[in-house]
């Protein structure tokens, strides 16, 4: 008996031994042997990597008021397998942030049936309100960038938008053409997750994020506020399809204004004709008509094909196998260069023309930047048309002589004017003036780009001086003040269909506008499509709306006060638009920051009580209208101090930039490790800080 239970105890201790020897050996087989392949496994069990998404950058007028700017957001959403009571008390949570309908979320979240739900694509959260959402595990929370435009709808075609949504970027206008500038480069990290759902152990940054830069453009919104009132007025009394505005510098070819109808007066909800996004001075080009006739009279001159003396029969309207008329048939007699600049005859240059080779007003005309890219950084930008000499019929010098069978967009034109008005030299386009980096340091600055010389002073000054003759006395009276003199041509140009010839009643009227025309500041190039009526003449659509502008410019900016020359009459310094600036409302409370943005006239987003501002959008020292919102961020209470000198403040669940905002204001310096929120620091909060650097691990949403 006891034999046996020998036996029978040996027996199973070989096979222990045995059962040991294979673990033993199997674990030697994983560590050693195969441990490559197993630490791969369990990196691809364990780990995600994960994007580290950059700041986009901001965009600023002129005057450093912002355009486009970003702030912290969230998309937050709803693991509904993961609610153990049911959807009521989720509901209600996020009613009480979100300011929705209770009911309306629960049955979103019911008709779920346990899939995840997005219940705010791009909401902005005060950080008591964040922390309140990450008490819930079922309610998801992802780190966004939200887009604001605190001008609104002001230039909304020419800005455009940017929003993501499911990892995919929708932008349009400058927001999708200097992306290269705003968008900078995401980082990586991988996400440590663990065995339960929704939960992890935080991130281990691989590469860091490079922050987009932000822009300050050649943009004035004073004047695109008026360009796109006056524009609204014109469209409606003139009853047209569509129109521009378009304001430039002469002396430097910046873009300070450009209008496009239809506009966009709110941002906000669905907006069904897409035209609002198109901005037609840079995607639009059409036949110029008349205001062409300014382009071949600085081609006839400058071969010396005509003198300012020589004389045509304009009421001979026989071209031997054509025609062409004056408007409405007009027969004007003998006439010589400036009347004949002033009163627009058609017959006139397409007589003079004829003593000029189509190779010289070709050239001529391609030296001004027609059928020519222009560089400027707005998506689409046509080159317009010019065809060769070599394609031109026997009627192509004199037709393209008045503004036909060429075109040109309304940049392009007023590129060309702005040659004229400044003495001779055609400038590039200037949108950007300065770029700026994500702290909004001077990276580079932008000068004006001399293209090249397309005339000498004196013709300019010839050419500025019958363009002031149209105003004068000719087809832009109807632009004509007694404080300033303006001076420019005017186009009512047929439009074509569909390539099926010109189509009866449709016009395009425009005019090319300088001021002053002794020494211009300002070129204006007004374009209206499809006027109805008499009002397709330009001198009684576009002419007027010229005017109305540059009444508006008089009195609500600064650009033609004080305007020299012996006939302007003295005009008294016109008050500047009320603009308020941002006081610095940094490291205040909820409460004393609002009263401090209410007496400066502004009014204010994110209103939680709870602890500092720890950052505010825009920045202070920006100039903004009355009225308009100042996005505040909350973060941790107050710092102690004692007789040592500061206590460390508490960065617990705050993202990098709330933790680089309130070091920054508190003269601190600190050491970020990862990414997501903070998770634990050096030292603890309350310790005394030596003058060290505080030292923050970064970790996922908890």
């Amino acid at each position: 008996m006891f034999e046996e239970a020998r036996s029978r105890f040996r027996i199973l201790q070989i096979v222990l031994i045995m059962t040991g020897l294979a673990l033993a050996g199997r674990v030697v087989q994983i560590q050693v042997f195969q441990h490559e392949e197993h630490s791969r496994i369990a990196k691809k069990i364990w780990n995600e990597d994960i994007v580290v998404q950059a700041e986009r950058g901001n965009l600023y007028d002129r005057e450093m008021r912002p355009l486009a700017l970003s702030v912290a957001a969230w998309r937050l959403g709803v693991a509904t397998s993961l609610l153990d009571d049911g959807p009521v008390e989720i509901s209600q949570l996020l009613a009480e942030v979100l300011e929705v309908d209770a009911a309306g979320l629960e049955k979103k979240l019911r008709r779920a049936r346990g899939k995840h739900v997005v219940i705010s694509a791009n909401q902005v959260l005060t950080r008591d309100q964040m922390m309140r959402l990450k008490s819930e595990k079922a309610i998801t929370i992802e780190d966004l960038q939200a887009r604001i435009y605190p001008y609104d709808g002001l230039a909304a075609s020419l800005i455009g938008f940017h929003r993501m949504e499911q990892e995919k970027d929708f932008s349009t206008g400058l927001e999708s053409s200097l992306k290269d500038y705003l968008a900078g480069s995401p980082g990586k990290a991988h996400l440590i997750t663990t065995g339960h759902l929704g939960e992890n152990l935080g991130q281990v940054v691989l590469s860091e994020a490079s922050h987009g830069q932000s822009l300050v453009l050649s943009l004035d919104t004073d004047l695109q506020e008026i360009c796109e009132k006056q524009l609204a007025s014109a469209v409606n009394s003139t009853g047209a399809e569509a129109g521009s505005v378009l304001v430039m510098d002469p002396h430097t070819g910046d873009v300070l204004a450009a209008a496009s109808w239809p506009l966009l007066e709110k941002r906000e909800g669905r907006h069904g004709d897409l035209a609002v996004w198109d901005n037609r001075n840079f995607s639009k080009f059409y036949e110029p008509g008349s205001v062409f006739k300014i382009f071949t009279t600085a081609s006839l001159l400058r071969h010396g094909a005509i003198d300012t003396s020589m004389v045509f029969n304009c009421s001979d309207s026989n071209f031997g196998s054509f025609t062409i008329r004056n408007d409405d048939g007009h027969a004007y007699g003998n006439m010589a260069l400036m009347e004949a600049f002033a009163k627009s005859s058609n017959i006139f240059f397409a007589r003079a023309v004829g003593n000029l080779k189509s190779e010289e007003l070709y050239k001529d005309l391609v030296n001004f930047g027609f059928g020519q890219g222009t560089g400027f950084p707005y998506p689409a930008c046509p080159d317009g048309l010019l065809k060769s000499p070599a394609t031109w019929s026997g009627r192509s010098k004199p037709t393209i002589a008045l503004g036909q069978e060429v075109a040109a967009t309304p940049l392009q034109l007023g590129l060309a004017v702005c040659a004229v008005a400044n003495g001779g030299t055609l400038y590039s386009p200037r949108l950007i003036r300065e770029v700026r980096d994500a702290r909004g340091r001077l990276v580079e600055e932008m000068p004006p780009r001399p293209l090249r010389r397309v005339m000498a002073e004196p013709l300019a000054e010839l050419l500025r001086t019958a363009m002031g003759d149209v105003v004068d006395h000719g087809t832009g009276v109807g632009a004509k003040e007694d404080w300033i003199t303006s001076g420019g041509k005017t186009g009512t140009a047929q439009k074509s269909r569909d390539g099926k010839g010109y189509t009866r009643g449709a016009y395009i009227a425009s005019f090319s506008g300088i001021v002053p025309v002794e020494n211009p500041r300002l070129v204006i190039l007004t374009v209206l499509d499809e006027p109805k009526g008499i009002k397709h003449y330009a001198s009684l659509s576009a002419v007027p709306l010229f005017k109305e502008i540059v009444r508006d410019i008089r009195s609500g900016t600064q650009y033609l006060t004080d305007v020299p020359g012996s006939r302007t009459a003295p005009l008294e310094l016109a008050e500047a638009k009320r603009m308020v600036t941002v006081p610095d409302v940094l490291h205040l409370t909820m409460d004393n920051a609002g009263q401090r943005l209410a007496v400066a006239d502004l009014a204010v987003a994110g209103t939680e009580r709870g602890g500092l501002v720890i950052q505010q959008v825009p920045l202070p020292g920006t100039l903004l209208k009355p009225g308009s919102v100042v996005h505040l961020m909350t973060g941790p209470a107050e710092v102690a101090t004692t007789e040592s000198g500061l206590l460390c403040p508490d960065f617990s669940g705050l993202s990098n930039r709330e933790i680089q905002s309130l070091a920054a204001r508190m003269g601190l310096k600190v050491k970020i490790k990862g990414a997501g929120y903070a998770v634990s620091q050096i030292p603890e909060p309350g310790l005394a800080l030596g003058g060290a650097a505080v030292k923050v691990r970064m970790g996922g949403l908890w």
